[in-house]
């Protein structure tokens, strides 16, 4: 989410097209909004899709349901996993499930981390704040993970598709001071959830670094801002006016589902409306200290990908 992104195009609109048949895809959040249509054109271009998130089951056969019925896919083409981002035990209870599928359910060509939620006060069990946790530090776990079966196949590297959000500009910096990201946040109208894009940015540029980008490529994608349940915290008033002038969320999954599917992009980049966009970077320090702060808190090898 977020404001306009940092992108002037007069390019004609891009559409997915691209055919996906034979490889796997999972998508956090989607259940609904822009997690849902991702899913659903992923479903359209041919892909088998693994539908993540912590809502009831019967929400996903919903959604399911619905994106079968909208794309002709096959049913058994889509499946179901839980996962609450809010707990890191539930991400790792996530990853050691996905090992024990049949080998030859295992490979994942595209992880895309979309799930997220708008700053709201308050802390994770694990003790840090909201915002942090669940669209920063759970999803840097999972994907370190799930890194062991991101593969590419014969024709073009794997993708990682993390949604970030031109918020990223409006903080102070990359937090990586603890007790920070231990106290809770102040809501909507606070850095956290700007300080939290920023951390994926950070996280998409590091971990680009660290990678093969003839193996597996990765991104940081601005969906814009669009009417779905990201204002829910919002008084009915303003989610009405928002909604007036947001768009819908299939044109929101648009540039999630342009990085996932189309080849010869940049790995390491950030982009909105389907190209290539102005991201505010920093120091190679500062990244490097989120990322070793960020393997300590939560278990994983710095070094060891």
């Amino acid at each position: 989410m977020g404001f306009t992104p940092f992108v002037v195009s007069n390019k004609a609109e891009w559409v997915p097209q691209n055919r996906q048949d034979g490889r796997r895809y999972i998508v956090t959040g989607s259940n609904r909004g822009i997690g849902l249509a991702t899913a659903q054109g992923l479903a359209r271009l041919g892909a088998h899709v693994v539908l993540v998130g912590h809502e009831p089951h019967e929400l996903f056969t919903q959604a399911m349901d619905k994106i079968a019925m909208a794309t002709g896919c096959p049913r058994d083409r889509l499946s179901h996993m839980h996962l609450d981002l809010r707990s890191l035990d539930s991400v790792r209870s996530f990853a050691h499930e996905w090992s024990q599928r049949p080998d030859n359910e295992q490979a994942v060509f595209g992880l895309i981390n979309n799930a997220g939620i708008a700053g709201v006060p308050g802390l994770s069990p694990d003790g840090f704040e909201l915002c942090f946790q669940i669209n920063y530090l759970s999803m840097f776990l999972l994907t370190r993970l799930l890194l062991p079966y991101i593969k590419p196949d014969s024709s073009a590297p794997a993708k990682i598709v993390c949604v970030s959000s031109s918020a990223h500009i409006f903080t102070l910096g990359i937090p990586t001071d603890e007790s920070y990201l231990r106290a809770p946040g102040a809501g909507f109208f606070s850095l956290r959830y700007g300080e939290s894009k920023l951390c994926v940015n950070t996280f998409v540029h590091e971990l680009s670094s660290r990678l093969d980008p003839t193996k597996i490529q990765v991104f940081a994608v601005h969906p814009g801002s669009t009417a779905s349940g990201f204002w829910s915290s919002f008084p009915g008033w303003a989610q009405k006016c928002i909604a007036q002038v947001a768009q819908d969320p299939e044109r929101a999954a648009r540039t999630s589902l342009f990085c996932a599917t189309e080849p010869n992009l940049i790995s390491g980049g950030y982009y909105a409306e389907c190209q290539k966009a102005l991201s505010f970077w920093f120091s190679s320090n500062k990244a490097d200290l989120l990322w070793r702060k960020s393997c300590a808190w939560t278990g994983v090898s710095p070094n060891s990908l």
